[in-house]
């Protein structure tokens, strides 16, 4: 199969942490009910939130590598993604599109068509992500996914917050809420390794409030990305046939082989 070259898109979220992350300093535990009010709530909040357009500037550090740029992000739930990465002059070099289980991605100055089953193993041919589409666009939509868990606890956090603790067969999962009660954070450990982080700043002023500014960790590749949205549109109509996944008039196609 024809490899792509270096993808210029936020979601080439191969992302730097190569020491080890620093712990919040816990305080005093916390009612299991008081617990579970902050879960409810931020996902009451998020399960309002149905998809997110708009510009994005994103800032890529990894090994040997520093990128900077703009992109069109589009998502909405339960897994459609369109991405389109733009030159310095506002014209797309790249387009990804997932949707209903299908994947196309388009490099416009070689007019090549990738296309094949949206999976975890075809996207992560060009965006590096270890997850399948469902649960990335649930990141992207503010609703980072639970692992089921077996066991639960909480404290407060000496700088002011919480943390919740939830242990499941081969994860733990940490959630840090803000002293708003907004999830500023959720890391996934297997025993004390970090795997993958998401942090969230900056929510829009008016509900359903919005992350404007995300910075994803993905300690195995050494690698940090930075998303700052300039104005998203949240839950605002998204014009019909923007997560077609088809090739354009004239396009090589070449078939991913998941």
């Amino acid at each position: 199969m024809i490899r792509p070259g270096p993808i210029v898109l936020i979601l080439t979220m191969t992302l730097c942490a190569a020491c080890t992350p620093l712990r919040p300093q816990r305080g005093a535990p916390v009612s299991e009910a008081f617990a579970l009010q902050l879960t409810q709530g931020w996902q009451e909040q998020a399960d309002q939130i149905g998809s997110v357009q708009g510009l994005a500037k994103f800032e890529l550090e990894a090994p040997m590598t520093h990128l900077q740029g703009t992109q069109v992000l589009l998502v909405e739930k339960p897994d459609r993604l369109r991405a389109e990465a733009l030159s310095p002059f506002g014209f797309p070099t790249l387009t990804l599109t997932s949707s209903n289980g299908r994947l196309g991605v388009h490099l416009v100055p070689q007019n090549l068509y990738y296309t094949g089953t949206a999976n975890r193993q075809n996207l992560g041919e060009f965006i590096h992500v270890p997850l399948p589409p469902r649960d990335l666009v649930a990141l992207l939509l503010y609703s980072p996914v639970l692992i089921d868990a077996w066991k639960e606890e909480a404290f407060a956090l000496q700088e002011g917050g919480w943390i919740v603790l939830r242990y499941g067969s081969l994860l733990r999962q940490e959630l840090i809420f803000d002293a708003a009660r907004q999830l500023a954070e959720m890391a996934f450990y297997q025993d004390n390794d970090l795997q993958f982080k998401v942090e969230y700043a900056q929510f829009t002023h008016q509900a359903p409030l919005y992350p404007t500014r995300l910075h994803l960790e993905l300690p195995e590749k050494y690698a940090t990305i930075n998303l700052q949205f300039s104005d998203p549109a949240v839950n605002q109509p998204i014009r019909s046939g923007v997560f077609d996944v088809a090739p354009p008039a004239g396009a090589k196609v070449v078939y991913l082989p998941h």
